[in-house]
């Protein structure tokens, strides 16, 4: 391996090549490729060596006394300081410790110190017996008006994005305590269901009314995740098609006071009521909206960023103990409806919120339509980015004659962003 060698100085560069003690850090970052040459470092991983001095007798404190002899001090500060000096009676505590600093036994006040959970929900559009049920499903519409992207085959196909999802939960978002996987009576061939860390939960171990199933409406099989045994208080939702693309931490998801956060979008819903011509998501929002308005007097006007969604278990128990009927009646629906409520993806953030139970954040994130004209030269400047936190790779409802172009893009994208297998894989 080969390293990158980076330095921060309070001086001009210039000033550095001439005078090295002008140099306050160096920042040693290990250049990782994979087999087909790929950088897979993220540029934000380093180990980073410090310079500080002896400051000598007689150095004055701000409180107007004077420093203890042998007292050493950082040479420069920086926004990530945690100390700025060490007497030498904790300097030779920190030596004997394994040369780490003490600090007080306990979690920092902002580290969110409980285990965070992710969920999955997957589906293989290409099951033959899961197509019969579908097609079944279908039949019993009767002529009921939907949106037709709410049947759209492109919206159930499956072009293994959750083996490269969790490819990059592996490599960027380790700290993930436990994964589970929600699935019509499926598995992915290439699934190592005995890995610890994984388990794949059906739709029958977390509907409270069976009779409802089969659902083929990812706002039904949301409104029911939080059933799932086990399950910590602190989790993610999240597609298959959503990729963490660099080193994330909890903090990203949750405050260390327990409060979830959620990324809003700028995107803004139009006045109409929501109906058929609405994409069921847009329809979804609308409902919403009214929620947030009957139910706390608040107006909402945008919708959410296509990233993780982080939930409180206990909020959203609350929520379902309290609007059982709303609940209820998502779950029935079996292909997204104009009388939906998307319960988990956006209402539980506002209705949260307005408890004072989540915060608004942000987050660097993309979002890309695959079957967009430019696709092949978008994923090109997609690969190298190296500012984006999570990428969401959707397709709403693209053609069945571009079918095979987009399999073949997405394969070539996803290959070359994260070609290390994980140990999720057989």
């Amino acid at each position: 391996m080969d390293y990158r060698y980076h330095s921060w100085a309070a001086t001009s560069v210039r000033r550095q090549r001439r005078d090295p003690f002008a140099v306050s850090a160096i920042v040693c970052h290990r250049r990782v490729l994979a087999p087909n040459g790929r950088l897979l470092s993220a540029g934000l991983e380093g180990v980073t060596i410090e310079a500080w001095s002896d400051l000598g007798p007689r150095r004055n404190r701000v409180d107007g006394s004077t420093h203890l002899p042998g007292t050493l001090h950082r040479i420069a500060r920086n926004p990530r300081t945690l100390v700025e000096y060490f007497t030498p009676e904790t300097w030779d505590a920190s030596v004997a410790n394994d040369n780490r600093t003490i600090p007080p036994p306990a979690p920092d006040l902002y580290q969110v110190s409980g285990p965070v959970d992710l969920v999955y929900t997957w589906v293989n559009g290409s099951d033959p017996q899961w197509r019969a049920k579908k097609l079944s499903a279908e039949a019993a519409l009767r002529g009921e008006t939907i949106n037709l992207t709410a049947v759209s085959e492109s919206r159930f196909a499956d072009r293994q994005e959750l083996r490269y999802s969790l490819r990059s939960v592996e490599s960027n978002a380790s700290w993930v305590n436990h994964i589970y996987l929600v699935t019509d009576a499926q598995v992915p061939e290439w699934l190592n269901i005995d890995h610890p860390k994984i388990t794949v939960i059906d739709h029958r171990d977390i509907f409270t009314d069976t009779s409802n199933l089969p659902v083929f409406n990812s706002h039904a099989i949301e409104s029911q995740l939080h059933h799932i045994p086990g399950l910590s208080e602190n989790y993610l939702y999240m597609n298959d098609d959503l990729f963490f693309m660099r080193p994330t931490s909890p903090e990203l998801f949750f405050t260390g006071s327990g409060l979830s956060r959620f990324f809003p979008s700028t995107a803004p819903l139009d006045l109409d009521d929501p109906s058929a011509r609405d994409m069921p998501v847009l329809s979804a929002a609308k409902h919403g909206r009214q929620f947030m308005l009957d139910e706390h007097g608040r107006r909402v006007a945008n919708k959410f960023k296509h990233t993780p969604h982080p939930q409180v278990k206990s909020v959203m128990e609350e929520f379902e103990a309290t609007h059982q009927e709303m609940f209820d009646g998502v779950a029935r629906s079996k292909f997204r409806h104009p009388d939906d409520y998307s319960i988990t993806s956006a209402l539980y953030h506002f209705h949260a919120y307005a408890q004072g139970k989540a915060v608004d954040s942000s987050i660097r994130y993309a979002y890309m339509d695959i079957s967009r004209t430019d696709a092949e030269l978008y994923m090109r400047r997609l690969l190298r980015r190296r500012d984006l936190d999570v990428l969401c790779l959707n397709d709403t409802d693209s053609s069945p004659d571009a079918q095979e172009y987009l399999d073949e893009i997405m394969a070539w994208f996803l290959n070359e962003k994260f070609p290390l297998p994980s140990s999720f894989e057989k």
